[in-house]
């Protein structure tokens, strides 16, 4: 157990190995692993719109709060034995045997980092990253009480390292819902207490010094309950509450002992998807499917450059200080060919130019020219991304597709500038493909309405850049026939890449998001 807390990579290499092991044994069972998820219905589940809030610990900084969709069940999984596990913010497989064991494999998004509400001396620090986790899981419920220890790791990077949780928890079952209170020692290795909390030498400066924080425990209390106000309208609420140990509240950069997050949601079942068995056309049938949209982009992007003379890193924000538009309209091209009823291949590709003349504010540094206040400047930039990805359906049925894939973003990054006064101009570019992993799904609401939704991230070192990439969408569309449909969406965009390259030699930082609207043809 010792050896599990402290996340012993030997440890959990035997654990993995087990829990693999024994998720293969039903699976072999019912004829196959992929056969047996497939026989889900998505009507067994409600559909609703939650709220999530947090507490942050570091200073200054304000508690994170946003809205999502999810599924839920009427019955709380201590309860159950199905396979898909929904809960506590867990997304994932498992086995429940006989004797009360229960084996799987989890994945979360943990959304704690810093961001640009911190206190003012505090702004500089470098920028602690949310994390994508996967973690095995082992757990037994035969007692009254359940206890579950899983291991989670950053899949994408070594932004830290590992995290332990065992909990104990008493769920109790009653005619109107579920109520289940919980006891969770959160053990955070040294690493990740290093990177999420520590201050390093280069970030320290006066009233700031450096801290190398070890490993710690904290102590988390929850409650999680669900209360159906009918037999299709379901109310959920989560509450917790964490006690920081004191290699993590005696940060510099934290000012806070304890932290409190909750949760709550409405969901409603009553068949609104579409009957696994639904005998009527299917509109993810094989073959080609392209897509032209109008995206209505807004975009915010900085150049961080380092220079090689070791002065102190110069920030430009490209629309505020080189007064390039944030919004404006572009196109957006997508292909899908959908092959052998399970396969597919995704292309997409969008370009956004922009230029502008302004006159400078304030002195600029950019490509080694420095560019004087009140200096008229005429400005190009553009960004050309094309993806190209694999996609493998774990399910495809008349109700719902989920699915993984792999692939690349071809991103190139180009920003001219030009003094027509003076002649002087400078130009950073990026150039570089980013391998990306993700997930798709999509659930049919009605005879030829579905509602999808694509993620797809990067994060490790590749080349000479090192950074992160998030593009997620989501949207509705209908289609009017078997050749025609039309829908809408919203789209967002994220990428930070940190660059040794001369072209760059810093970080490029850009976010674009905003609506689409589009019109598909299928061949």
């Amino acid at each position: 157990m010792l050896g599990l807390l402290d996340g012993s990579p030997e440890a959990m290499k035997v654990l993995t190995r087990i829990i693999l092991i024994f998720l293969a044994a039903p699976a072999v069972h019912a004829g196959g692993f992929l056969d047996y998820i497939r026989n889900y219905d998505l009507n067994d589940y409600a559909l609703g719109i939650a709220y999530s809030i947090s507490e942050s610990p570091y200073a200054g900084s304000a508690s994170n709060g946003f809205a999502y969709p999810y599924l839920t069940s009427f019955r709380h999984s201590a309860f159950t034995d199905d396979w898909l596990i929904l809960t506590g913010g867990d997304v994932g497989v498992r086995w429940v045997n006989d004797s009360g064991w229960v084996l799987g494999a989890v994945a979360r998004v943990r959304t704690e980092g810093t961001d640009n509400t911190l206190l003012d001396e505090l702004a500089d620090i470098d920028i602690r990253k949310w994390r994508v986790e996967a973690a095995p899981l082992v757990g037994w419920r035969r007692w009254p009480v359940h206890f579950e220890l899983k291991w989670y790791n950053e899949i994408f990077s070594s932004f830290g390292g590992p995290t332990t949780e065992f909990s104990m928890s008493l769920p109790r079952d009653h005619p109107w819902g579920w109520f289940v209170p919980a006891v969770t020692l959160v053990h955070n290795s040294a690493g990740f207490n290093r990177y999420y909390y520590g201050v390093s030498e280069s970030e320290a400066r006066p009233g700031l010094d450096p801290y190398d924080p070890d490993s710690s425990t904290n102590v988390r209390v929850g409650v999680s309950t669900g209360y159906a106000i009918n037999n299709r309208w379901l109310l959920s609420v989560s509450l917790n509450h964490e006690w920081l140990a004191s290699e993590i509240s005696g940060s510099p950069i934290v000012d806070k002992n304890s932290v409190w997050s909750g949760n709550i949601g409405i969901a409603y079942n009553n068949d609104i998807f579409r009957p696994r068995d639904y005998e009527g056309e299917l509109f993810r049938s094989a073959g080609l499917e392209f897509r032209v949209g109008m995206y209505n982009n807004l975009t915010d992007s900085k150049i961080i450059q380092a220079p090689v003379d070791g002065s102190p890193p110069e920030e430009i924000d490209v629309e505020d200080v080189l007064g390039v538009n944030r919004r404006k309209n572009i196109i957006h091209f997508e292909g899908v060919w959908r092959f052998a009823h399970f396969h597919r291949l995704e292309v997409g590709h969008f370009q956004l130019g922009r230029d502008s003349e302004t006159t400078l504010l304030t002195d600029i540094r950019l490509g080694g020219e420095v560019f004087p206040e009140g200096t008229r400047i005429a400005v190009d930039a553009e960004l050309r991304i094309t993806k190209i990805a694999y996609g493998f359906s774990l399910m495809n049925d008349a109700q719902k597709e989920l699915g993984i894939l792999a692939g690349i973003h071809i991103t190139n990054y180009e920003a001219l500038v030009v003094a027509p006064d003076t002649g002087r101009s400078a130009e950073t570019s990026i150039n570089t493909p980013l391998p990306v992993i993700g997930a798709y799904g999509s659930v049919a609401l009605g005879p030829r309405t579905d509602l999808s939704a694509n993620l797809q991230l990067f994060r490790m070192e590749f080349d000479h850049y090192s950074g992160s990439l998030n593009n997620f969408y989501l949207g509705f569309a209908h289609y009017f026939s078997d050749t025609i449909g039309a829908g809408i969406g919203y789209n967002v965009y994220l990428m930070n890449l940190d660059s040794a390259d001369d072209d760059l030699r810093g970080s490029l930082k850009m976010q674009h998001h905003g609506p689409i609207v589009f019109a598909s043809f299928n061949f």
